[in-house]
């Protein structure tokens, strides 16, 4: 796509008329219609101001094989480097709910020590012995939670729940 082109579409998709734009720029109506219809381009400060005002690179406004300021060599660079971070944090996170999932799983260890030895009815009060095999249940259910959220995330770190599209 050609420089006018992307002016053009950029000055549309921001809702501005060519006046509007040459005031930003300080230049007439008719540089911007020249631009747009590839009769001339603009200098480099107005090329930068027009990056600045569209928010886009120098590299997308400049190059025409640039479909999208995705298409440019540092803006793939980045995209990688963000998706590796967000996997990296991720993984990061898993480790810590699991971590959390097995210390509590220990904790109930020493709390209540053993599952099914004690039954607890409704009409029981809790004497020391029923509530310490109580709170080891609640424990063990809470860190298998922890644990089960803690493989997901984990797991979706590596993108096995997404289909790759080509």
């Amino acid at each position: 796509m050609s420089l006018g082109k992307k002016i053009h579409q950029l000055r549309k998709g921001c809702g501005m008329s060519q006046e509007e734009l040459a005031e930003q720029l300080t230049i007439s109506r008719q540089a911007i219609s020249k631009w747009e219809l590839d009769e001339s381009v603009p200098d480099t400060e107005n090329v930068v101001q027009l990056s600045k005002i569209f928010r886009v690179s120098t590299d997308y406004l400049l190059n025409d094989e640039y479909e999208g300021d995705n298409d440019t060599p540092t803006v793939k660079v980045s995209n990688e480097h963000f998706k590796m971070k967000y996997q990296m944090k991720t993984r990061i996170l898993s480790y810590c709910i699991i971590a959390v999932a097995l210390f509590i799983c220990i904790a109930g260890l020493f709390a209540g020590g053993h599952i099914g030895t004690h039954t607890i009815s409704a009409g029981d009060v809790f004497d020391d012995i029923s509530h310490i095999a109580y709170l080891g249940i609640n424990y063990y259910v809470l860190s298998g939670v922890l644990m089960l959220v803690g493989i997901i995330v984990l797991l979706s770190s590596f993108n096995l729940f997404k289909k790759e599209h080509r």
